[in-house]
């Protein structure tokens, strides 16, 4: 399970409350909603959390944006500066003109767009999301929606919202881009996401014992084979199997439906490297 000095690395800028809370809660969570079960849930998770919430530093939808930049954003509701320079710099107003009277959001109410905009590790958005996320983890969302952002329940909710979407089952087949179509609607930020993804894997990977290390010649073999099919985050093949080797062969393994595990005759067959 994540150690708090994992934690800590995958999250540095965090706040001090939000890295406290994550590491006391995390084993019951992650083990209770499932994630820990399998390497890739967890990882697709850590690696989805990192990108919404900017490493735990981004927990509340702020909104406040340059016309120019609503235009970038939203290129459907402004056609130019002059229509968004009414809601530039004007969080609610914006938050009611892009998420209000939604109904795809359960936003019925005055004010909902702003009251349900995006909060917490995942960025929640929308009343219905609220509810149904609420209600999954014994908590009354809607009454109180500050708590998807607080430091004792942001961990909770965001497993809760990965349980309402069913994204185990899509962690299980791999599929890290389908992943990302349930949690962001598309595929915002994908490049972002993958890199999360590697740093996730890379904090995660234990490297093997000074007696469990391959002979040099095999590893550089194996590392050379990796850097030809694009797995060039190894960085040099200079035979030390670390952080970065480890998260490119559990990459490559879980592209080629093999099995947990490191350098083994499964891998080296599937990489074309002798022993």
């Amino acid at each position: 399970m994540l150690s708090a000095d994992q934690i800590q690395k995958l999250y540095p800028r965090a706040a001090a409350e939000h890295l406290a809370a994550f590491a006391s809660q995390s084993d019951g969570l992650l083990r209770g909603y499932g994630m820990s079960r399998k390497p890739i849930r967890l990882q697709f998770f850590l690696a989805q959390m990192g990108h919404e919430s900017a490493g735990l530093t981004h927990t509340e939808e702020d909104l406040s944006y340059r016309a120019e930049r609503l235009l970038q954003i939203w290129p459907r509701r402004f056609a130019s500066v002059a229509d968004a320079a009414p809601y530039a710099r004007n969080p609610q107003k914006l938050a009611e003109f892009v998420y209000g009277g939604r109904r795809d959001l359960g936003n019925k109410l005055p004010g909902d767009g702003w009251l349900f905009r995006g909060r917490g590790y995942i960025q929640l958005t929308g009343r219905i999301t609220y509810a149904e996320v609420g209600a999954i983890a014994g908590l009354d969302l809607e009454s109180q929606p500050e708590l998807v952002a607080s430091p004792d329940h942001a961990l909770h909710v965001a497993c809760a919202f990965w349980e309402w979407k069913g994204l185990n089952k899509v962690c299980d087949t791999g599929d890290f881009e389908a992943v990302t179509r349930r949690v962001s609607g598309g595929v915002h930020g994908l490049q972002d996401r993958r890199a999360w993804l590697d740093k996730v894997r890379r904090v995660m990977a234990e490297p093997p014992a000074p007696e469990d290390q391959p002979a040099p010649g095999l590893a550089v073999a194996v590392q050379r084979a990796l850097q030809a099919r694009g797995y060039t985050e190894i960085g040099a093949a200079d035979g030390d199997i670390g952080p970065r080797s480890i998260a490119a062969i559990t990459r490559f393994r879980l592209a080629q439906g093999l099995p947990a595990g490191l350098i083994d005759k499964k891998l080296l067959n599937a990489l074309g490297v002798s022993a």
